[in-house]
């Protein structure tokens, strides 16, 4: 792997229940799974496998400590934006140098997971290392077989709202030591991240996903847009 790869984008919702049946209605999956790990956080989660290792993840508050409700005071939408990287230690040096901040960093079972706060960024940015052989974290894991009759497939690309789309993207591509595909737009493996203006939310607004048919729904604030596989 020689560069960034984007991997997840997480929604969050203020009912875990709910979001998940419609997001597994709309993507035409079963249901997915969890990660136990988030508990500690205060937080429930499922997991839905995209194809092309690429994943959507909605969460939830699991207690009234949650971190996530301070998110939520601005309403459901999207959260996070999960990539992985070739060298976490590369990452956080730069985000020394470009005045990122490190929002947290811990080893996961041979992963080293960075998160970054989302100023600057315009959103929770995660970028993990993986162990040698592992693409993504659930590689080892135990989880649902993907349909191969699915109508949906993997995440293209997600859209960041931002104040100064063309500086954020310079800001991403410098951090992450990445490609800029256009003014505004982040090459990372086969994905891209754009950065749009800001009309209403900041943030994760929107992500691209591979289908049979095009179509767009909104997931607890965040914008599906369902693109024919000949298009990606």
């Amino acid at each position: 792997m020689s560069g960034p790869r984007l991997v997840q984008a997480t929604v969050a919702a203020a009912d875990l229940a709910p979001a998940a049946e419609a997001a597994r209605a709309l993507l035409g999956l079963p249901p997915g799974f969890p990660d136990p790990e988030l508990a500690s956080w205060g937080i429930v989660n499922e997991i839905l496998g995209l194809g092309g290792g690429t994943y959507l993840e909605i969460v939830a508050p699991s207690t009234s400590e949650s971190a996530l409700h301070g998110f939520l005071k601005r309403g459901e939408g999207g959260y996070v934006v999960g990539m992985k990287v070739p060298d976490t230690d590369a990452v956080v040096a730069r985000a020394g140098e470009l005045g990122v901040t490190v929002a947290h960093r811990q080893e996961f079972h041979g992963a080293d997971i960075v998160q970054f706060h989302p100023a600057g960024l315009g959103v929770l940015l995660e970028a993990d290392r993986l162990p040698d052989g592992v693409d993504w974290h659930y590689d080892t894991w135990d989880t649902p077989e993907r349909p191969a009759d699915a109508p949906t497939g993997r995440l293209l690309a997600v859209d960041v709202a931002v104040a100064e789309p063309e500086v954020t993207a310079a800001l991403w591509a410098d951090l992450l030591g990445a490609e800029r595909s256009g003014p505004a737009q982040v090459t990372a493996g086969d994905g891209v991240i754009r950065f749009v203006p800001e009309r209403g939310r900041r943030g994760l607004v929107a992500a691209d996903i591979a289908a049979s048919a095009p179509a767009e729904h909104t997931l607890a604030g965040l914008l599906l847009r369902f693109i024919p596989e000949e298009a990606a």
